[in-house]
């Protein structure tokens, strides 16, 4: 049996791909996605604050980092390395971020589950 070398996670964030070619995984405020086959890097991304949330899209394109404590939602393309997308639910705070089925749009809830709403939809240019 062979294993691959101890890699760091923060808060057992730790997932795979729809499709199943990555796995992304959280260090602090720094978001991993390796290859599955070969464990490599294939993409990093910085946050702006620690991320205690992720989640990829259905069709394994983008993938978003929830900051609940900042209210902050943070989508990034594997494709498009270079594309990005910041949600700020600001004073309203934010308690839980995820996918639609189309995966092009983003539903959070917000404190005390006040509303929760699909924002803006996402499109990779």
């Amino acid at each position: 049996m062979n294993f691959s070398e101890v890699f760091k996670l923060s808060g057992l964030l730790c997932k795979f791909s729809p499709d199943g070619k990555y796995l992304a995984s959280c260090v602090q405020y720094r978001l991993v996605v390796r290859d599955v086959n070969t464990l490599q890097i294939v993409q990093l991304y910085t946050c702006l604050d620690q991320i205690q949330h992720i989640e990829w899209s259905a069709d394994s394109l983008f993938i978003l980092c929830a900051m609940f404590k900042r209210g902050l939602v943070q989508v990034w393309s594997l494709e498009q390395p270079e594309w990005h997308c910041k949600i700020d639910e600001g004073s309203a705070g934010l308690v839980a971020s995820c996918w639609s089925p189309d995966g092009r749009h983003i539903l959070n809830t917000t404190e005390f589950h006040v509303s929760v709403s699909p924002e803006y939809p996402l499109l990779a240019m």
